[in-house]
């Protein structure tokens, strides 16, 4: 009995991790627009099941002209390069041409507008992956099923969530190490705190605006992707993953790193233990955690008070 519970507790707690490498990737996009830019955008969440579908078309393709002649390793690389490189560059430059086209006008206006006008513009994004998917849920599990799984305790778990896990945790550390101990970095930080006066220096802000809003997008985009092997993507999950995202920048705290990772795992822990317990409270304790984080620190975790 003691050695199934302990099993069933670390199946949850990597379902918890698993959980909270998908909402990172998400939510620290989002924090870290918002932070740079101060634009509050919901059409973000839609970029990660653009990822996820881009993803299952570039698998299929790859697993209909190569298939096996590859070997594990060969047919493993393909698949890693595609998902981590390929879809994340791809759907940031589609981030990039709406940047230019839908969002720059948005810019400067209150956060009102930029809510209503970011809704229109995840619907119409809806619509076309809805157009060019289908409204059928989309899998494509390749990837995973070439790991297969591992035992544990009697229970079998996919090693591609592990991976997921991993590649997460790394991005997070590279992110860490770029704003503190680069000169990229720091002025980014600086920007967030101050644009006007870095821009008085000579810098090119416009330019580090971009960056940031191309990372961002290529983060939700590296979250769908990795997302897509161990489940499926169908039509309207933008608007579940908006929840969570925004649920990462409330608990978590306005542009903060640190409150980003701190949220993701605390809010893909309670998930992963509300979906075994108490499945049908699973989405309201993520709303009490809000609440409870906004009446004790309104801030965030880590975020601060403006003045």
């Amino acid at each position: 009995m003691i050695h199934q519970f302990i099993s069933e507790q670390l199946i949850i707690i990597l379902n918890g991790l698993s959980g909270a490498a998908t909402l990172f990737l998400l939510g620290t996009g989002l924090s870290l627009i918002y932070g740079m830019l101060n634009f509050l955008n919901l059409a973000h969440a839609a970029f990660l099941p653009l990822g996820a579908y881009l993803a299952a078309s570039l698998i299929h393709a790859t697993v209909g002209a190569i298939g096996g002649a590859l070997g594990f390793a060969g047919l493993f690389v393909v698949f890693l390069v595609l998902l981590v490189i390929v879809v994340p560059a791809v759907v940031s430059a589609i981030g990039l041409a709406m940047e230019r086209t839908a969002f720059r006008p948005l810019y400067g206006l209150e956060d009102d507008y930029q809510l209503l006008a970011t809704f229109g513009v995840i619907l119409m994004m809806e619509d076309a992956m809805k157009y060019v998917w289908g409204g059928q849920p989309v899998s494509a599990t390749a990837p995973s099923n070439l790991l297969g799984t591992f035992n544990l305790s009697g229970q079998t778990y996919p090693w591609w969530a592990v991976l997921t896990i991993l590649v997460t945790a790394l991005v997070a550390a590279t992110l860490y190490y770029f704003f503190e101990e680069t000169r990229l970095g720091k002025i980014t930080l600086a920007m967030a705190e101050d644009d006007e006066a870095v821009s008085f220096t000579g810098i090119d802000t416009r330019s580090i605006h971009l960056k940031v809003f191309v990372i961002g997008i290529a983060l939700a985009a590296l979250g769908g992707a990795l997302y897509l092997p161990t489940a499926s993507m169908t039509t309207g999950l933008a608007f579940e993953f908006v929840i969570l995202a925004f649920a990462v920048l409330v608990i978590g705290g306005l542009g903060s790193l640190k409150g980003a990772i701190a949220a993701s795992l605390i809010i893909g822990m309670v998930q992963a233990y509300g979906s075994y317990y108490v499945p049908v409270l699973e989405l309201a304790i993520v709303f009490l955690l809000m609440a409870a984080v906004m009446l004790v620190k309104p801030t965030g975790l880590f975020g601060e008070i403006e003045v």
